[in-house]
């Protein structure tokens, strides 16, 4: 998933939804986007927490090792995807579909077990506790499109304009909770439900 992000934040038509908030908070502050990450994520944690009250269980807090190593692994990826920096639009919007699938791919894996998940699925999966009526992936959707609407208000008023988000960020905040859907169609297909 920090691998997906790192693609998007070089391919400079905004960044994944769950970064979007990070990434405009990083070109603000000059914090790295590590650190935004842990702290983005801490909220969300906190949030958890507020939503689930009695049935948030100490052993969710293990979100907190996750939202280091996250960050840790955002910055990393970062360095490590230097090669997706790009001035063509076409192959800008390549890396931005790459990125929306691989970030899919990633939410999908981590959800599956229903085990421990980093902060940004984590209160997904409460809000889905809390209004069990709506799917997985359609609860993704309205979470990252609140992600999406507080970054782009964000940077307006810290920065004049949108910084982070573009065109790339509505995409993902379309697709990647569309895309889980499909992972997990198929994945219910492939062993016989």
């Amino acid at each position: 998933m920090s691998f997906a992000i790192g693609i998007t934040v070089h391919a400079g038509l905004g960044t994944t939804t769950i970064s979007s908030l990070p990434v405009v908070w990083t070109a603000a502050s000059g914090l790295s986007l590590g650190w935004t990450t842990v702290y983005f994520n801490g909220f969300m944690i906190l949030c958890q927490i507020i939503v689930l009250r009695s049935q948030f269980k100490p052993q969710m807090l293990v979100q907190i090792l996750w939202a280091f190593l996250f960050g840790f692994l955002c910055d990393l990826s970062l360095q490590l995807t230097t090669w997706a920096q790009t001035d063509n639009y076409f192959v800008a919007w390549i890396w931005v579909i790459v990125s929306t699938i691989l970030m899919s791919i990633g939410v999908f894996i981590q959800v599956l077990p229903n085990i421990t998940f980093i902060a940004g699925e984590g209160i997904v999966s409460a809000l889905v506790k809390k209004f069990p009526n709506v799917e997985f992936g359609t609860m993704k959707q309205i979470v990252d499109w609140t992600f999406v609407s507080a970054a782009a208000i964000l940077s307006w008023i810290t920065m004049g304009g949108l910084i982070g988000v573009r065109e790339g960020t509505v995409f993902a905040a379309f697709f990647i909770g569309f895309f889980v859907r499909q992972w997990r169609k198929l994945y219910l297909r492939s062993i016989g439900h």
